[in-house]
């Protein structure tokens, strides 16, 4: 007999399921049943474990899913290169604003300035940094003391705005309490501000973390947009420049001595082999130096430099270059010691930058200080020439961009309002019509009539030559002729002396009307006779001559002619013989190559051996310059600032400087002699002898003006009063 307690056990436990419901309404009786497997526990167990275990692996899958298409977002090098630049501008961006935080309270900018200045020894606008460096230190000084009574300050100002708030909502409260007749409105006020102050600090707790997300968010777009701006992300964040397969792109001890061992050269070779180290003590520290890598090698007894610049095809194509990416520089010291310098590839095939004479405020310069910055070297460094007294010569075939390069020598010359130009162009194609109204001879065409006017030109120079050494030794004068003594009208003002295509005018069979050819190469030249007469003596008066040439040969470009120039460059030539002609042999000698720049490809470079112009370091004979490019269109504008300098100089009034210091002075008794200076410059903006420093200053008035410096602290001071004295009596001995 069963029980009804065991009759309960036999039975299967019964689970509900949901039913549909409609507006809550109680289902029909008719509703259809669904038929259904009644189960134990067990297998409801199982079947929920299953199905979990299905949950488990589809999220699984979706992770999975997600991390490889991140992976593969972000796998390549098209992807990394974009996140890590923008990572590299938001660091970036960090350093300037950290840099700027820091000069803020510092003296860091004023210091880096005046350091610039002083190197570059522009002491006029030292003076005037020194003064503001100087103010902005007592200001700075100042806010430091001000922030020591801030405390008190600060603690007075809190206690005075609670106490007036608190008064303005008990007046509030009492106005809406009378209004309302209820006395307990009084403090409502009060309450009410409390109340959100009590909810402000809610909503920053209970929104903390994104209100620091959002603010970190923010601050980080614009330390982004700071650096972006800037063009600021770190060099190891910008992505490599795509190479090509096999191509060495960093430069390492192994690569170079392996370069050198397959030079086939036996002595080389072996000593490599049998040294320790693999040769690696040949090389000093491997370097990166301005698009390139820079490396100093010893070679091993037997081994010499002048071998391995004739195998230097072979050296770069063991580096993976090409012939113009490998330079040799020889050591004055040693002839088994040179300097290795390996270009980035590709890297001597960039722009140079522009020229700085197409800035608008370029000029006026002067000859005496001032130095012509005519490129670039190879290495990214300047490349700036010395041409007061100095003869120069500049060679190369057609088409290589000789006339640009010589132009823009002419065109600094000109921004010199002092100077004076005598130019022949035997072309004639208009390269130097912009000269017109600049150059007090401009001849422009080939043929007889003109190679005879350029030879006039150059006898008219030497004449001139000789009529300055005679006035020179009437005046009594010894020495160099200085600044000073050659300002416009002083009669020994810097002439330069210009031909281009000049190899036209000493390879002419012209008669002259007065005698004697006007081309050839031996001494009946008398061109050629004229240019060596110029080379020899002109230089201590103040004359020069410039020449370039095309296609250079004994015939064309005389031996006379060519060794006499202080500064010889050249751009292509065909042969190391014509190099020679063009440089000189020891530049050639030590490793000059310009019959190996590349025809087109090195449009505008140009070997340079510039003699004693320029210090080369390591005493090398020679530079290659990437020249900056002035097009005709831009010469124009260059010539029109240098046409609008000379005006300006010309029509420039003398001034009265104990009457002018008077006026910028103004009611002060004694201010500081540099910023007198300053104000002076801007009183007479482009007067050159206010262009002088305080020191400068001083001594003028004292030695010409006869007034008595000051000083304080060090500090010299110009004396209003002293000034205004020597004023005084300098009208009364006129009277």
């Amino acid at each position: 007999m069963t029980t009804p307690d065991s009759q309960a056990d036999d039975l299967a436990k019964v689970h509900y399921l949901p039913e549909l419901r409609q507006d809550s309404a109680p289902a029909p009786m008719d509703t259809e049943v669904i038929e259904g497997e009644l189960i134990s526990d067990a297998d409801y167990a199982v079947i929920q474990k299953v199905k979990a275990i299905e949950r488990y692996r589809g999220r699984r899958q979706n992770a999975v899913t997600v991390a490889r298409v991140t992976k593969t977002a972000f796998a390549g090098e098209r992807s990394k290169a974009l996140v890590w630049s923008h990572v590299g501008y938001t660091l970036g961006g960090a350093g300037i604003v950290a840099r700027r935080a820091w000069e803020s309270r510092t003296n860091s900018r004023y210091d880096r300035i005046m350091n610039q200045l002083e190197v570059a020894k522009d002491f006029d606008r030292l003076d005037l940094w020194e003064c503001k460096a100087e103010k902005a230190r007592q200001s700075r000084h100042q806010r430091h003391m001000d922030w020591l009574d801030a405390p008190k300050k600060l603690a007075i100002a809190a206690g005075i705005s609670i106490g007036t708030v608190t008064a303005l909502l008990l007046v509030l409260g009492f106005v809406i309490a009378v209004a309302s007749k209820d006395a307990g409105m009084i403090l409502a006020p009060i309450t009410a501000v409390m109340n959100a102050i009590k909810w402000t600090y809610w909503l920053v707790t209970a929104y903390f973390v994104l209100i620091v997300g959002g603010v970190t968010a923010f601050a980080l777009y614009c330390l982004w947009r700071v650096g972006k701006n800037a063009e600021k992300a770190p060099e190891w964040s910008k992505p490599t420049a795509p190479t090509t397969k096999g191509e060495v792109v960093n430069i390492t001890a192994p690569i170079v001595v392996a370069a050198l061992r397959d030079l086939g050269i036996r002595k080389l070779r072996d000593a490599i082999k049998g040294d320790p180290e693999s040769g690696e003590r040949m090389l000093g520290l491997i370097g990166k130096y301005g698009p390139g890598w820079q490396v100093d090698v010893t070679l091993p007894p037997e081994v010499t430099v002048s071998q391995i610049m004739k195998v230097r095809e072979t050296l770069a194509g063991n580096l993976d270059r090409k012939v113009h990416e490998v330079h040799i520089e020889c050591s004055p010291d040693s002839e088994r010691v040179f300097t290795l310098w390996v270009a980035d590839s590709g890297a001597l095939d960039q722009r140079v930058p522009p020229s700085p004479l197409l800035a608008e405020d370029f000029g006026p310069v002067d000859i005496y200080r001032d130095l012509m910055p005519w490129g670039e070297g190879l290495k990214g460094d300047p490349i700036e020439l010395n041409l007061l007294q100095q003869h120069f010569l500049l060679s190369g075939l057609s088409k290589q961009g000789k006339t640009a390069a010589a132009r823009a020598l002419v065109l600094w010359i000109a921004l010199d309002p002092s100077t004076r130009i005598l130019l022949s162009d035997l072309k004639g194609f208009g390269d130097w019509s912009m000269f017109e109204g600049l150059a007090e001879i401009l001849i422009e065409g080939a043929g007889a009539e003109n190679f005879i006017a350029t030879c006039d030109m150059l006898e008219d120079a030497v004449a001139e030559m000789q009529r300055r050494y005679e006035r020179w030794r009437a005046m009594g004068r010894k020495g160099d002729i200085g600044r000073a003594d050659s300002q416009p009208g002083s009669g020994f003002e810097p002439l330069f002396v210009v031909v281009d295509e000049v190899q036209k005018l000493y390879g002419c069979t012209t008669e002259h009307p007065d005698g004697g050819e006007v081309g050839g190469n031996g001494k009946k030249s008398r061109a050629a006779r004229a240019a060596q007469a110029l080379h020899d003596q002109a230089r201590a008066v103040n004359i020069h001559l410039l020449q370039f040439s095309q296609n250079p040969n004994d015939r064309n470009l005389p031996v006379l002619v060519r060794e006499g120039a202080m500064i010889r460059a050249s751009l292509f030539v065909g042969t190391e013989s014509i190099a020679k002609m063009a440089l000189g042999e020891a530049p050639v000698d030590t490793g000059a190559a310009p019959h190996a720049l590349r025809s087109g490809l090195d449009r505008g470079t140009v070997v340079l051996a510039p003699g004693e112009s320029m210090d080369l370091p390591g005493g090398a004979t020679h530079t290659t310059v990437r020249t900056h490019y002035i097009s005709t269109e831009d010469a124009y504008t260059v010539a029109e600032r240098a046409k609008g300098l000379r005006t300006q100089r010309a029509t420039a009034q003398k001034r009265d400087l104990l009457a002018d210091v008077l006026e910028v002075c103004g009611k002060e008794d004694a201010p500081r002699a540099a910023d007198v200076v300053v104000r002076l410059r801007k009183l007479a903006a482009g007067y050159k002898p206010y262009e002088i420093t305080g020191e400068t200053l001083v001594e003028l008035l004292e030695t010409k003006h006869k007034v008595r410096r000051g000083s304080k602290g060090g500090i010299q001071l110009v004396r209003t009063n002293r000034v205004q004295a020597a004023l005084n009596e300098r009208d009364v001995k006129d009277d």
